[in-house]
């Protein structure tokens, strides 16, 4: 309430001290918006000098010279500085930055949590994208319509993909994956969306041709003859990648979206990574998700296909509500996974702690953050301990995640165990 007599900034942050004509004293950090202390420290009017560390100050006043500690080591860590836009300084407007680090003594560090989380959700999404239909729809076939024997072999197989190390499969994605997806755009995607319908196609087709036929191939192994429909529509799809490309998008579809779309492409960006961390999702989700499947009791299907249903209708009004508990335990323990991932978006993402839902774009997630900076990071200081922050926020988000599926699971068993 008294005028202001004296304003002492820090040489080091952006913090300052401001003294009263009251004698009353004042520390503020400007870009945290943290009022840091207030504190009576004269009678009167007075004036102050701080060292150049401000971790000292000296007061004159009418009762003489008095030196006062301050102890003040991480004014910069608010909860608008991690979770907030701020306006850091020479930056044209506000924003969410990570950046911990820099050349310069100069430099103010910026540790908003807030691309991170971002990042982690925005990879999470990706992976859960591609890996949850397909390893549903694979263990619904090869626990409900698969023949026996078949199943013996292909459910191992897919089983044995999560042996695989994923440090194996972020320098895959990171070396082989991101310049092979950012040649052959058109084709990818001209892949992801023929494959289904070529599928679906094929099934037509076989359901058109004579019994006789049909009734050549042994009940269950009808997925065997997708192989080839497979490998034909993949073979395809790569193959009219280059001439999609001079056709629709002027002989580069990489600078037609930049130049053209206004929309940035980075080449390891987050389809690299639904692809990378969904191939390595879809072990887990598959394995639970077939064991519950094949756990539905043999009586509730064969009772609905007396009844006269179809098996199509037995899985959806049956299998399906009965095995949901299970189901959503293995999407959630697969959102899990992804979530947690570190070897793979730490090799693959670029490591660009943005906030861009573009899925051409880079992201980086808390776990890689921690495993990239914390062997650099000085040990007690701001950085150091807002990297430990970053991991407990982590552990928390799993931890809400998994309570809310464990309620909804237990919700599930309780409304469908009359089946």
């Amino acid at each position: 309430s008294s005028p202001i007599r004296q304003i002492l900034p820090e040489e080091r942050r952006k913090g300052f001290l401001a003294l009263d004509d009251a004698g009353s004293i004042g520390i503020f950090h400007s870009t945290a918006h943290r009022t840091l202390l207030k504190e009576q420290v004269a009678e009167g009017a007075a004036l102050a000098a701080m060292s150049p560390r401000a971790t000292r100050l000296l007061v004159e006043s009418e009762q003489g010279l008095q030196r006062f500690v301050i102890d003040n080591p991480h004014p910069e860590i608010s909860w608008s500085a991690l979770w907030g836009k701020v306006w850091y300084e020479s930056y044209p407007e506000p924003g969410y930055v990570w950046q911990s680090t820099s050349a310069n003594g100069d430099f103010e560090p910026k540790l908003s949590l807030a691309p991170l989380a971002f990042g982690t959700l925005k990879a999470a999404f990706y992976a859960m994208l591609l890996a949850a239909p397909l390893a549903i729809c694979a263990a619904f076939y090869t626990a409900y319509f698969m023949a026996p024997r078949l199943r013996s072999k292909v459910k191992p197989i897919i089983e044995l993909m999560e042996a695989l190390p994923t440090v194996i499969l972020g320098f895959f994605a990171g070396l082989f994956l991101a310049p092979f997806l950012e040649n052959h755009l058109p084709g990818i995607f001209s892949l992801l969306l023929l494959m289904p319908v070529g599928i679906l196609f094929a099934a037509w087709a076989w359901s058109r041709l004579p019994q006789a036929v049909r009734l050549a191939v042994p009940d269950g192994w009808e997925a065997v003859l997708l192989i080839p429909v497979i490998l034909l529509i993949g073979f395809g799809s790569l193959e009219i990648s280059g001439h999609l490309e001079n056709w629709f998008f002027g002989g580069d579809m990489r600078l037609w979206l930049s130049n053209d779309m206004g929309i940035p492409f980075d080449q390891r960006n987050a389809l690299v990574i639904g692809l990378a961390m969904g191939f390595a999702v879809i072990p887990t989700i598959y394995s639970i998700a077939e064991d519950a499947v094949f756990s539905v009791p043999r009586s509730l299907t064969l009772g609905s296909l007396a009844l006269g249903a179809t098996p199509w209708q037995t899985l959806t009004r049956v299998v399906l509500l009965t095995a949901s508990p299970g189901i959503f335990s293995a999407l959630m323990i697969g959102m899990g996974r992804a979530v947690g991932e570190t070897m793979i978006v730490l090799m693959a993402t670029g490591n660009t702690p943005i906030m861009e839902a573009n899925i051409f774009e880079g992201m980086r997630t808390l776990a890689a953050n921690v495993a990239v900076e914390m062997p650099e990071s000085e040990v007690g200081g701001t950085h150091y301990r807002v990297l430990f922050l970053a991991a407990l926020v982590l552990l928390m988000f799993t931890f809400v995640m998994n309570t809310l599926a464990e309620l909804i699971r237990q919700r599930l068993r309780g409304k469908y165990a009359s089946l």
